[in-house]
C-alpha cells in the first residue's frame, strides 16, 4: 500500500523547496527585498515536510527498509535533527499515548500551581520542541556519560507512568552505531544551516524569522490531536475536519486519530480507513489546535470531566 513513486516525489519537492530557501532565496532577497513574502509558504512546507519524516519514521516512504531510512535522515537533516532521533521521540509518543506523563498540557495540583505548570507549557507549545530537537544536532557531541542523564530524563525518568521508555531510549540512542548516526547528522545539520546563515548574509534575520516560524508549526501541531483526549487508550487521538486537497497536502495528518489506530497503515490510506472506522471527527483542523492555548489542565479537572 506503500505509493513510493508519490513519496519520492514529495520528498524531491520538499528538497528543492529547501534548497530555494537556503541558497536561492537569499541571493533575490539580498537584489530585492520584495522576494521576502516567498519565505511564508516556505516555511509552511513545514507540516508537509515532517508528515513526510513521520512517513519514514514508520517505515511508510519507501518499500526497501534502508532506503526508507536514509532518505527519512535526507529529510530530517532539512528538517535540523537527527533522524534517529526523531524517531526515537515519536515511537515513544505512540507507546506512552495512553498515560498522562505524555499529556504535556496535564499537571498534578498537588505537585506543583498551575502557574508553575504554564511556565512549561506554554514555551514549549509555542517553539520549544522543535528547539529542542534542533538542540539535539549540538548536544550529540557531548561525551557519552554526560548525554545518559539528559536522555534519560528527556524520557521522563523518575516517573513510575514512563515504565522501561528511560532504559528503552537510551539503548537506541546511545549505543554506538546510534550515537554515531546522530553524530553524523547533527554534523550535517549545522554545516547546513551554518552555511545558509552565510548566504543570507545581512539578511539573515529573515531566515531566522522562516526557522522561527518552523519551530511554532512543528510545536503548536505536535500535541493538537490529543489536548484534553482521553487517558488509558493508546489509540487516542483526534481526527479533524480538513477539504480533501488540503488533506491531500498534509498528507492527511488531520486524521491522527485514525493514524494511531492503525499505525500501520501509510498516510494515502487514511481516509478509506477512517470512513470504514465510522469515525467522528471532533472539529476544523483550524480551529481544534487553538483549544491548546487555554493551557494547562490539572488531571482531577480531566478525570472530572470523562466521568
Amino acid at each position: 500500500m506503500i505509493q513510493a513513486r508519490l513519496n519520492l516525489a514529495l520528498a524531491t519537492l520538499t528538497t528543492l523547496a529547501h534548497v530555494v530557501l537556503l541558497a536561492a532565496l537569499p541571493m533575490l532577497v539580498l537584489r530585492d527585498f520584495a522576494w521576502a513574502w516567498v519565505l511564508v509558504p516556505l516555511t509552511l512546507v513545514t507540516i508537509p515536510h515532517w508528515a513526510l519524516i513521520h512517513e519514514a519514521v514508520h517505515g511508510h516512504l519507501l518499500r526497501e527498509r534502508r532506503a526508507n531510512d536514509r532518505l527519512g535522515r535526507v529529510l530530517a537533516i532539512l528538517f535540523g535533527a537527527p533522524f534517529d532521533v526523531l524517531r526515537v521521540g515519536h515511537l515513544s509518543h505512540h507507546a506512552l499515548n495512553a498515560r498522562a506523563v505524555e499529556r504535556p498540557e496535564l499537571y498534578d495540583p498537588t505537585v506543583r500551581s498551575r502557574l508553575l505548570a504554564a511556565l512549561g507549557y506554554f514555551p514549549r507549545l509555542l517553539g520549544g520542541l522543535y528547539l529542542v530537537e534542533l538542540a539535539s544536532s549540538l548536544l550529540a557531541w557531548l561525551p557519552r556519560r554526560w548525554l545518559r542523564p539528559i536522555v534519560r530524563r528527556l524520557f521522563y525518568e523518575g516517573d513510575a507512568e514512563a515504565g522501561a521508555m528511560p532504559d528503552r531510549a537510551e539503548r537506541h540512542l546511545l549505543s554506538p552505531r546510534s550515537l554515531a548516526r546522530i553524530r553524523s547528522d547533527g554534523a550535517a545539520v549545522v554545516v547546513l544551516f551554518a552555511l545558509a546563515f552565510l548566504l543570507w548574509g545581512e539578511a539573515w534575520p529573515l531566515l531566522l524569522g522562516a526557522l522561527l516560524g518552523r519551530a511554532f508549526l512543528v510545536s503548536f501541531l505536535d500535541n493538537a490531536p490529543h489536548y484534553l483526549g482521553e487517558l488509558g487508550d493508546p489509540r487516542q487521538g483526534h481526527d479533524m475536519v480538513l477539504p480533501p486537497r488540503l488533506a491531500a497536502l498534509v498528507l492527511h495528518a488531520n486524521l491522527h486519530g485514525t493514524h494511531h489506530r492503525h499505525p500501520d497503515l501509510p498516510w494515502t490510506e487514511l481516509p478509506r480507513r477512517f470512513a470504514r472506522d465510522q469515525a467522528r471527527p471532533v472539529g476544523s483542523w483550524f480551529v481544534v489546535p487553538w483549544r491548546q492555548l487555554r493551557g494547562p489542565v490539572p488531571m482531577t479537572a480531566l478525570r472530572r470531566e470523562r466521568a
